[in-house]
């Protein structure tokens, strides 16, 4: 089994801090769950990265994008080498763009 180093994007980074503030300000503690649970499933990154299908984002760029499905959460990230970048996290419902 592969193993593979996960590195977050500034992107990634942006997106997880403004979800955590929209959701905190109704609930600090399920804007920790919510936080938690996500880091969780990107840790699980670091092996069988390629369990994941790619995303209808690659369709125009062909990168190799794919997505990890978390609860109502899209992480979009891609596999070089031996590097995994998390590129986005995206609600379901956000347009698929990069």
């Amino acid at each position: 089994m592969k193993g593979y180093t996960v590195k977050i994007k500034p992107t990634a980074e942006a997106d997880l801090t403004q979800r955590f503030q929209q959701i905190a300000e109704e609930s600090h503690q399920n804007a920790v769950q919510w936080y938690l649970s996500l880091i969780s499933a990107i840790e699980s990154l670091d092996k069988l990265a390629q369990r994941c299908p790619i995303a209808p984002e690659d369709q125009d760029i062909q990168r190799g994008i794919r997505h990890l499905i978390v609860g109502r959460y899209r992480v979009l990230f891609c596999i070089e080498g031996d590097d995994v970048h998390i590129l986005h996290i995206r609600h379901s419902r956000h347009n698929r763009v990069l």
